[in-house]
């Protein structure tokens, strides 16, 4: 299942998806939206988790998370349109990236 993301179009469309209801929960126009925010956090870092481990950047599952973090601090919460652009960098650096194939080739035999 988790090949499925070496798909870009499948990955940005996903982010897309699961990013949506964050903002109609921050707008409040969701009822539970914390909920549906942790909810949807969640699917955020499971598809970042999959898609970094598919392009060699097991990093990329922290960048939503500062966007996480931007949205949950009240202090830094403040400065709206910082989450919004974790976001994005996380879907442009998800989609520009290329797949890295890791064969047993690719490994190292211990002698």
């Amino acid at each position: 299942m988790y090949k499925a993301f070496s798909n870009t179009r499948l990955f940005v469309m996903t982010y897309l998806v699961l990013v949506l209801p964050t903002y109609l929960a921050d707008a409040g126009t969701v009822a539970n939206g914390s909920i549906l925010y942790v909810l949807s956090m969640v699917g955020i870092w499971g598809i970042c988790l999959i898609r970094g481990t598919i392009i060699g950047k097991n990093w990329l599952v922290l960048i939503p998370s500062v966007a996480f973090v931007f949205d949950l601090t009240p202090a830094l919460a403040a400065i709206s349109f910082v989450p919004y652009l974790y976001h994005l960098l996380a879907i442009l650096l998800g989609a520009a990236s290329p797949s890295v194939a890791v064969t047993h080739t690719d490994t190292y035999e211990m002698r």
